[in-house]
């Protein structure tokens, strides 16, 4: 039941109620701040496009003002994937709380994603997602999920996104306010100034949840109070931006260990600390009700809504103990339906989600 959180309270949404034995699935996203444009697309969508919006007023508060809570407003409608409902269901993973504070080599790096969906930037909710500092030339690049910064087919860009590294509130009030997120932001807050997508999600995105192949993104994001750079953040904490690693091989089906991260706000959970799962194989399916080449990757995973967009890390060839690369972001899960197991699934990034990347890493420095 992985979720997109959208303003008042966190509720549960669905996403593909058919995977799995017919069960049902949703998608992880999430929300934040005031009103502006994000992105804008070109007619056609293609990656040659700089999806480049301005944020107005990210830090601006509500117009609505008083009680600010992330909603769980997620993918909802049904979809066969039958690659997913034949395919044996991965060892389950049950989720364990991060201690903080997480301005630490392994946490500095994961944050929360607050933003808008049209028509609530007045309303006071708000959406909450996760994501993750990347390794760039411009030293300001997140990665995340496509419906964490679009609504898809006939939808639009989300609105006045703000990114918060090591965001921390364990023992705090969940119904933080967006307009101000210093208390919880040790690293600052660092709003969105350009936004990538794959023109795949951006045409068939939907309730349904459209092509999952395609569920990614990339966030430049500006500059924080103290005038430092996304990595000159995260670097201040000892951390350093993780490197992708795209098309990730795997022996026999299965990618190396596989650790992921998140801030699940759905039930159980309220959003307000990193959940992560290890787990020890995890499954890359061939999705072709997707397309010919649509792979996803499947792990048992227990985490809920608002951790969409969040990464999963595994160790490259020539890297060091300690040292992951990002191999892909939370997309979709299962319900937390006793007939579906738990589990997350992530599109496998590919040749073309490495020319978006390279799109966005050629972008100027903010």
């Amino acid at each position: 039941m992985l979720i997109r959180p959208r303003g008042g309270r966190v509720i549960k949404s669905r996403v593909l109620s058919t995977l799995v034995a017919l069960t049902t699935v949703a998608s992880l996203t999430a929300a934040c701040s005031s009103s502006g444009v994000i992105g804008e697309s070109s007619a056609t969508g293609d990656f040659g496009k700089d999806f480049v919006g301005s944020v107005l007023s990210p830090n601006a508060p509500s117009a609505a003002g008083g009680n600010h809570q992330g909603k769980d407003g997620g993918l909802t409608g049904q979809q066969a994937l039958p690659s997913f409902d034949n395919a044996p269901l991965p060892q389950p993973v049950a989720a364990h709380q991060l201690p903080g504070p997480y301005t630490t080599p392994s946490g500095a790096v994961t944050g929360k994603l607050f933003f808008y969906r049209q028509g609530d930037a007045n309303s006071g909710n708000y959406y909450v997602c996760s994501g993750t500092v990347i390794k760039s030339k411009n030293a300001s690049l997140v990665w995340t999920a496509g419906h964490c910064v679009h609504d898809g087919k006939g939808g639009t860009w989300h609105l006045d996104m703000v990114f918060v590294p090591a965001f921390d509130n364990a023992d705090g009030d969940p119904n933080v306010d967006p307009s101000d997120l210093s208390a919880y932001a040790p690293l600052g807050t660092f709003p969105a100034v350009h936004v990538w997508t794959s023109p795949e999600w951006v045409k068939t995105g939907d309730e349904h949840g459209g092509d999952l192949a395609h569920d990614y993104a990339v966030i430049e994001v500006g500059r924080n109070s103290d005038g430092q750079t996304l990595d000159s953040a995260v670097e201040s904490a000892g951390a350093k931006p993780v490197p992708m690693w795209f098309s990730a091989p795997t022996a026999q089906g299965k990618t190396p260990q596989i650790s992921i991260r998140g801030y699940p706000a759905a039930q159980p959970f309220n959003g307000m600390s990193q959940w992560g799962c290890t787990a020890d194989s995890v499954q890359l399916l061939n999705v072709t009700e997707l397309g010919p080449q649509a792979k996803e990757y499947r792990a048992g995973c227990d985490l809920t809504g608002g951790a969409s967009g969040g990464g999963w890390f595994a160790r490259a060839p020539g890297q060091t103990s300690g040292e992951l690369s990002l191999v892909t972001n939370t997309s979709v899960g299962s319900a937390h339906n006793a007939h579906s197991g738990n589990w997350l699934a992530g599109p496998y990034l590919d040749a073309s989600a490495k020319q978006l990347y390279n799109i966005a890493n050629g972008s100027p420095a903010p």
